[in-house]
């Protein structure tokens, strides 16, 4: 069965969006409720380079905090090729360069989760802006 967007809690929309926009690669939905009980899910991606996972890390704090949603800090090493995202109970984002999520494969660990693979259509507002009209111009 597949999963609307709809379905997805705020910080599971937020944070896809998020990796989506910002050009994450392999975003992954992890459900482990049931299974971990420190978080709900989990989102898993792909960054191609240590400053991409800062961006992202810095656009994901900017953001959940300007929608006053839960955060309890972010785990990030330089040269570690990881980082976490805590949002809580409800989600954690592990971002990872390729060849250490491969290394850490939490797919293998969480193989009793639900993973979805997540399709940045779901996510990610389309970018074409409509030209104003002279009558819309105020």
């Amino acid at each position: 069965m597949k999963k609307t967007k709809e379905e997805f809690t705020d910080s599971v929309r937020l944070g896809a969006s998020i990796l989506f926009e910002l050009r994450a690669e392999n975003v992954e939905l992890m459900d482990l409720r049931g299974i971990k009980d420190v978080t709900d899910f989990f989102l898993v991606a792909t960054c191609d380079s240590e400053a991409q996972m800062q961006a992202i890390l810095n656009e994901l704090r900017k953001e959940f905090k300007a929608q006053k949603l839960t955060t309890n800090g972010v785990e990030y090493k330089e040269g570690v090729r990881w980082a976490v995202f805590d949002a809580g109970m409800d989600l954690m984002i592990h971002l990872f360069e390729e060849e250490k999520r491969e290394e850490i494969s939490l797919n293998r660990l969480y193989a009793d989760g639900k993973i979805t693979a997540l399709n940045e259509a779901d996510f990610v507002k389309s970018t074409k802006k409509k030209k104003a009209d002279e009558d819309e111009l105020v």
